[in-house]
């Protein structure tokens, strides 16, 4: 699918204009952003897509923490029969400044990075935020990449993609006399 013009969820945050209690931003979604949201993730459908994440000050960025939730319809990988899926996924996100901004912060401004955490921090130039690629990330990662129906099964005798089956040391296994 190509891409249209304008697909925008109005989620711009601008860094100078967030407050110390910091900013809300609400993502609703209409039956023409879910449809494109559905193209995108490459499911049949997205019946529901919401966002809730606030913006705060954090150490010389931007933390953004929330929830993501929504509802995906795509086919059983066994029996092809649509599977409805739930998600309800935390948000949690720093967002730095980028590097030429950071080098004109000088050296008294405070920028903490744990390299013990899972994620990185992003970065961001100019002054804004745009918090709707961060939502509709989490979304997407919280697809079921192999979704199946409740019951459903592969016939008797029928192995599915067993990695171990299929690697070459299985293979040489077999020629192994016991």
């Amino acid at each position: 699918m190509t891409e249209p013009e304008h697909f925008d969820l109005d989620a711009r945050v601008k860094v100078d204009k967030i407050p110390a209690e910091g900013r809300v931003v609400t993502i609703e979604t209409d039956d023409d952003q879910r449809t494109h949201l559905a193209d995108r993730f490459q499911v049949s459908a997205v019946n529901a897509f919401a966002a809730t994440v606030t913006a705060t000050r954090f150490r010389g960025g931007v933390r953004a923490q929330g929830r993501v939730t929504g509802e995906v319809v795509q086919p059983c990988v066994i029996t092809r029969d649509p599977v409805v899926q739930k998600i309800d996924e935390p948000v949690d996100r720093v967002f730095l400044p980028g590097r030429h901004r950071a080098d004109d912060a000088g050296a008294g401004a405070e920028v903490f990075v744990n390299l013990e955490d899972e994620d990185f921090p992003d970065y961001f130039e100019g002054d804004e935020i745009d918090l709707a690629d961060l939502v509709m990330e989490v979304f997407a990662l919280a697809i079921d990449l192999y979704p199946r129906a409740p019951g459903a099964h592969l016939p008797d005798g029928v192995s599915g993609d067993d990695p171990a089956e299929a690697s070459p040391f299985a293979a040489l296994k077999s020629l192994k006399k016991d």
